[in-house]
């Protein structure tokens, strides 16, 4: 986790902001950083952001193929 990370979400708890927490151990995880991804280059995202977003799909993929045995469907 980043300290952005940290920040963004020691703010949202301070402020009430709801947030959705994925995990690299969820088979869906990747797929849905890749839909996260293609939201945000229609929706006019900056390339920071966007790099941000690849930088994190790569770690969540390389994760997934480090430890496949620990990836799995939620239940």
């Amino acid at each position: 986790m980043t300290p952005k990370d940290k920040k963004i979400i020691e703010d949202s708890e301070r402020d009430g902001i709801p947030i959705f927490v994925l995990t690299a151990k969820d088979y869906h995880s990747v797929e849905a950083i890749a839909g996260y991804f293609k939201d945000c280059v229609h929706g006019g995202c900056n390339f920071s952001h966007l790099q941000g977003v690849v930088e994190r799909f790569n770690e969540f993929k390389k994760w997934q193929i480090d430890n496949i045995k620990l990836v799995k469907t939620p239940d």
